[in-house]
């Protein structure tokens, strides 16, 4: 049997606290998720201030409009989102065949008709904010600040020319969910309008999940979410989901499709 000094032992623990430490990436800290949390969940892109938590609780019935281009695409790229994001949220989401029997209004549009599109579904003051974006996003809540419906708008050809419709496609899926607000302080992520991001990172995987886990809830302000996000965000990492967020998104189909 071989016997071991104090001080080798404890140089073998700091070497694998070191390596562990070094895997680590800068966004899987506590702290640096806490903040884009609070900055992707309490901020809005149409005011200013901090808002209530903003979340579904209801089943999701998406209709999809195809206006413009390859429907078959759009549905496939659709399709992978949506099963991805009931995977990570929990949420019962559907397609629906009518407008009538749908809480979420996706349209495939062009530039030359999003404003009258958004002016009809979503009310002026969002299309006089965004008709110049390539595509646009709006919900809607109840005075729980449940989200209860919301309206998807990607004007195609404006979306092709900037290299952006799969982007489109994800980003305002997502940001539907109740993270509606972009910032340049979320990184890597497809929250961040400076980034290249087009697909789910990490980060933005694991903020869906602090919001659709339990213990956060709809209309929750910023002092009373803080008495729980922390403890949210260590058992997500005790039970290893933020510590292999990155590898598990990119093994997702939309992924796949792309060829990453």
């Amino acid at each position: 049997m071989r016997f071991f000094s104090k001080a080798i032992i404890g140089m073998i623990s700091f070497l694998f606290t070191f390596n562990a430490q070094a895997n680590i990436q800068s966004w899987q800290t506590i702290n640096f998720i806490s903040q884009s949390f609070y900055e992707v969940a309490l901020g809005s892109e149409y005011s200013k201030g901090n808002h209530q938590v903003r979340k579904w609780v209801k089943p999701i019935k998406i209709f999809v409009q195809h206006d413009v281009g390859d429907s078959k695409l759009q549905n496939e790229l659709i399709n992978a989102h949506l099963n991805h994001l009931a995977n990570i949220t929990g949420l019962n989401i559907q397609r629906v065949n009518s407008m009538q029997k749908s809480n979420i209004k996706f349209f495939f549009t062009n530039q030359r008709n999003l404003k009258k599109l958004s002016d009809k579904h979503s009310g002026r003051d969002v299309a006089r904010v965004n008709t110049q974006k390539t595509c646009i996003a709006n919900i809607k809540l109840n005075r729980r600040s449940e989200v209860s419906s919301a309206q998807i708008y990607i004007p195609v050809d404006f979306a092709y020319r900037n290299g952006s419709l799969v982007g489109c496609i994800v980003e305002e899926l997502t940001q539907v969910l109740g993270l509606p607000r972009d910032s340049e302080k979320v990184y890597p992520s497809i929250f961040n309008d400076k980034s290249t991001n087009q697909l789910l990172t990490g980060l933005d995987e694991t903020l869906i999940r602090i919001l659709y886990n339990p213990r956060v809830k709809a209309g929750m302000s910023k002092k009373s979410l803080s008495r729980v996000l922390s403890p949210v965000i260590k058992q997500l990492s005790n039970k290893g989901y933020i510590a292999s967020a990155n590898s598990r998104v990119r093994k997702t189909q939309l992924y796949a499709m792309l060829g990453y």
